[in-house]
C-alpha cells in the first residue's frame, strides 16, 4: 500500500513539473510570436495554472496538515477564475481588471502558504514567496495600465519564466528528495 501511495505521489510531481514547464514555454512561445492576446487565452492560461497548482497540492504526501490549506484554496479558486474568464462575455481591458485584483489576493495567500511550510522545504519556499513578490509588482503594473498590450505582454512573460524557475526548482527538490531516501 506504501509503494502505490508512494508511486503516486512521484508520479503527480512528475505530472506537476511537467505541466509548470509546458505552460511556461507555451506562454513564452505565444508571446515571441506576438500572437494576438486574447480573454480566451487568459483564460485557459488561467485554468491552466490553477489545474497543475492543484495536482502540485495533492502530489504533497501531508496533504491534511493545517499549513497546508491556504494551497487548495488558492488552486480552487484560480481554476474557478479561469473558467469564469472564459465564459463571461467581458472585454480584454476589463478580463486584466479582473484577473489582477483576484491574482494579487491568490499571491498573498501563497506567500502566507509558503511561509508556513518554509521549515518544511525552505529552498522552494523562499523562491516561490521572490517569485509572488515579482509577480505582484507585474500585477500592480498590469492593474494600473490595463489597456496596454505591451504591460500585458510583459506580464505573460513573466509569468512563463516564472513557472520555467518553478519547474527546475521543483526538479531540484525531486531530485534531492529521492537522494535522501536512498
Amino acid at each position: 500500500m506504501l509503494r502505490k501511495q508512494n508511486r503516486l505521489h512521484i508520479a503527480l510531481e512528475l505530472v506537476t513539473i511537467f505541466s509548470f514547464i509546458v505552460i511556461g514555454v507555451t506562454m513564452l512561445t505565444f508571446m515571441s510570436y506576438e500572437l494576438e492576446i486574447s480573454k480566451s487565452y487568459i483564460g485557459s492560461l488561467v485554468l491552466a495554472i490553477g489545474v497543475t497548482e492543484l495536482v502540485d497540492f495533492l502530489s504533497m504526501r501531508d496533504l491534511v496538515k493545517l499549513r497546508n490549506i491556504p494551497n487548495c484554496v488558492t488552486s480552487v479558486l484560480t481554476m474557478i477564475l479561469g473558467v469564469l474568464l472564459l465564459l463571461l462575455d467581458i472585454d480584454l481591458p476589463t478580463t486584466c481588471i479582473v484577473w489582477c485584483i483576484c491574482n494579487l489576493v491568490f499571491l498573498v495567500a501563497k506567500v502566507v502558504d509558503a511561509g508556513l511550510n518554509i521549515l518544511h522545504q525552505p529552498f522552494l519556499n523562499i523562491i516561490v514567496i521572490i517569485l509572488c513578490i515579482i509577480e505582484a509588482i507585474f500585477t500592480i503594473f498590469l492593474l494600473a495600465n490595463s489597456a496596454n498590450v505591451k504591460v500585458l505582454t510583459n506580464f505573460i512573460n513573466y509569468i512563463g519564466i516564472a513557472l520555467c524557475i518553478k519547474a527546475v526548482i521543483l526538479i531540484i527538490e525531486f531530485v534531492i528528495h529521492r537522494y535522501q531516501k536512498l
